[in-house]
């Protein structure tokens, strides 16, 4: 739900306006996290090699119902825990008002102030284990814990148009980010996709992100521009992804370090290859390339527990770089994207025993085709439109690589897809 509204204003030209508005939103959310146990039975003889073929093809190899019982390899029965459901809803409430000034026909000023209250509930279900009869510790308790944040976030900008095909961009904010839902809760479960457990940190709080950016754009036509910028970025208690002191499984937390500073350079743009002849109007490259420094700092009493301080942000790729390579108009969209990220760490490492190094991960070079075909007047078959969409995605099926040290300590590959659909608008 929300209401907006905007007044013209005469402050410095016809075309300065007031803005402002209100709204609320309300969002829930249900998990259930179905885990299940192979457990070995019969006298079905298997080779090692038998055990490392997908899981569909195992699954209708080994352990489908269907089998005769003394025919199967193995059984699979439910491992259920009351920490693999959680219930979650988030309520926000803002206001906000944003002045647009054209002081001069060159120079453009907006200032807007935003109010945010927001909170974020978990419900966790939890074993009623300090209950003081004994006979009810069994019974599965549904327990909140929130998070909320309550503030005023300003933002500033201006625009200085040197002439018609070149712009420069200043702007000044203040923003934030909450933490994912069961991140601030006190909840142990297993990872759905690794082998670890994962602890919440109640103590978490959220992040506050002040920006600083610059930004200069060329405009070749309507639809061809290149742009470059810099941009400087200070965060308040940012949040990353930590390890925590184990003896078996890995056990994977929520921290937040004391501050961090990112500041980098990025470029982007899109050309049309219409300067080959008509024949060659509808096909482009358009890109973006940012090249990121950042910086963290641990809390005092982090010292001690984890290795590196002044480092990495956790999560952050220094280089992030995508390509694309396509034909468009109102008809056909064909394209062909390219993705690199730089390495980047997954997890802070912990100090124990000893001093373990953080967990990096190299992500994969990814390159996606998607055509899009647009039918219209198919009154012949009773419809108006028809949209077919043909995505091949992960086309180099290229490896992700963790390592910590100098030991990679697992790398994949999560294979290509193909997907097709047809849609009609009535």
């Amino acid at each position: 739900m929300y209401f907006k509204n905007k007044i013209h204003m005469d402050w410095l030209s016809d075309e300065d306006t007031l803005e402002f508005g209100m709204n609320y939103s309300t969002k829930e959310r249900t998990s259930r996290q179905n885990k299940f146990n192979l457990r070995r039975i019969g006298s079905v003889e298997l080779d090692d090699a038998d055990l490392t073929s997908d899981i569909e093809s195992f699954y209708y190899e080994y352990v489908r119902n269907n089998i005769p019982y003394n025919e199967r390899a193995f059984i699979a029965s439910p491992a259920f825990k009351a920490a693999d459901y959680f219930d979650a809803e988030v309520n926000e409430f803002g206001m906000y008002s944003s002045a647009y000034v054209k002081a001069t026909d060159k120079i453009e000023t907006t200032f807007g102030l935003r109010f945010v209250d927001l909170s974020q509930t978990v419900y966790q279900y939890k074993l009623d284990r300090d209950n003081e009869d004994m006979s009810l510790r069994s019974l599965i308790q549904r327990v909140p814990e929130s998070l909320d944040v309550t503030g005023f976030y300003p933002s500033a900008s201006l625009k200085f148009k040197y002439d018609d095909d070149n712009h420069f961009d200043f702007a000044v904010s203040k923003t934030y980010i909450v933490p994912d839902l069961r991140e601030f809760t006190d909840g142990e479960y297993f990872h759905p996709y690794d082998v670890a457990t994962v602890i919440g940190n109640p103590e978490l709080e959220n992040t506050d992100i002040y920006s600083l950016d610059l930004k200069y754009s060329h405009y070749m036509s309507e639809s061809e521009n290149i742009k470059a910028g810099l941009f400087f970025k200070y965060l308040d208690k940012p949040i990353e992804d930590v390890m925590i002191p184990s003896s078996s499984l890995p056990i994977y937390s929520y921290d937040n370090a004391d501050s961090a500073i990112l500041y980098g350079i990025e470029f982007d743009g899109r050309k049309n290859f219409d300067f080959l002849g008509e024949d060659y109007s509808n096909y482009y490259l358009s890109g973006n390339f940012s090249y990121t420094q950042s910086n963290v700092s641990l809390r005092d009493e982090q010292l001690e527990t984890y290795t590196t301080n002044n480092r990495q942000l956790q999560g952050l790729s220094n280089i992030v770089m995508n390509a694309t390579i396509g034909y468009d108009n109102d008809e056909r969209n064909i394209a062909l994207s390219y993705n690199k990220m730089g390495e980047r760490i997954r997890k802070v490492g912990v100090i124990d025993e000893f001093a373990y190094p953080d967990y990096y991960e190299t992500p994969p070079q990814l390159l996606d085709f998607v055509w899009q075909e647009k039918f219209e007047n198919l009154d012949g078959f009773g419809i108006d439109n028809l949209n077919a969409k043909l995505k091949i995605g992960n086309i180099l099926d290229d490896e992700t690589v963790w390592r910590q040290g100098s030991n990679v300590t697992k790398s994949f590959k999560t294979g290509q897809t193909v997907a097709f659909g047809v849609s009609s608008k009535f």
